[in-house]
């Protein structure tokens, strides 16, 4: 009987050793990729942040303040980041809206520069004057590619909308007619580093 119990006893904690250790090896594996993801989102900000310095110089832009959004990044995470391009370190990142196309469902961002396509246009813009408009207040967007030399056409412009989430969360966000949008808190933070910048600043959307 003594017997029977220890090696009971035994196998139970030979399985429950098992089972910790899958556990542990599950929770790191997760680690080491969300690090992985992190440490590749970082390294596309930097060489995107140095092309649009090098870029900005060229148009006697702003070579201190920079935006770039990533939409090879979920909609549901930060995507929207104003750099420092002086060191390539991220002052303010947010969520950020994307067109929704013809299919206002689809995660998946699409690119065009056609009108009438609703989609976000890829490529480097310049902000152009302030206003306010049907949704509060905005920035002109002059696209500075031939893939988005149509932005005023479209009437594409960065502005802020009610329904954009302040931060992240499991749901995606809500689509844009293909103006790159944030949520209120996120353009305010923007928009006093921006005012304060002498020279036009750039915006580079690409994925």
């Amino acid at each position: 009987m003594g017997k029977d119990f220890c090696l009971v006893a035994r196998s139970m904690f030979t399985m429950l050793k098992m089972v910790l250790l899958s556990f542990l090896f599950l929770f790191s594996s997760f680690f080491i990729q969300h690090d992985a993801g992190k440490r590749e989102t970082n390294e596309r900000l930097a060489q995107h942040a140095h092309s649009l310095k090098s870029f900005a110089k060229t148009l006697n832009g702003s070579t201190s303040l920079g935006i770039l959004i990533d939409m090879s990044i979920a909609s549901r995470k930060n995507r929207f980041f104003v750099v420092n391009l002086q060191n390539d370190s991220v002052l303010i990142s947010g969520l950020c809206a994307h067109g929704q196309g013809d299919d206002v469902n689809k995660e998946e961002v699409v690119f065009s520069n056609k009108p009438g396509s609703y989609c976000t246009s890829e490529g480097r813009y310049k902000l152009g004057v302030k206003f306010e408009g049907d949704y509060g207040t905005g920035y002109i967007l002059h696209g500075l590619d031939s893939t988005n030399s149509n932005a005023l056409k479209r009437e594409v412009v960065f502005h802020y909308y009610f329904k954009v989430a302040d931060k992240e969360d499991e749901n995606v966000v809500c689509r844009s007619n293909g103006c790159p949008m944030v949520s209120q808190k996120t353009f305010r933070a923007a928009e006093k580093l921006i005012d304060a910048e002498t020279k036009p600043v750039l915006m580079w959307i690409y994925k």
